[in-house]
């Protein structure tokens, strides 16, 4: 079934977020690399909020599929 444009939307930003965490989880193998404690502190707060924006992503994602369905996401009730 062909998606709509908001699930498109919601798919590329969570392509766009995934993207991001992995470059964050490269900073943080840097930091570690290095052996800089402020360093591997903020790389791990970062990857932490990161992955806090994907589950945000995914949930944006699933609630597109369920409007296309015709599912209210909030009461889990057709409309």
């Amino acid at each position: 079934m062909p998606r709509s444009p908001e699930e498109t939307d919601a798919y590329l930003r969570l392509q766009s977020a995934r993207r991001i965490h992995e470059a964050t989880i490269c900073r943080l193998e840097a930091a570690y690399i290095n052996g800089s404690p402020e360093d591997v502190e903020m790389a791990t707060s970062a990857l932490l909020d990161t992955s806090q924006v994907i589950a945000d992503r995914l949930r944006d994602l699933v609630f597109a599929q369920m409007y296309r369905d015709g599912i209210d996401p909030i009461t889990r009730r057709s409309f």
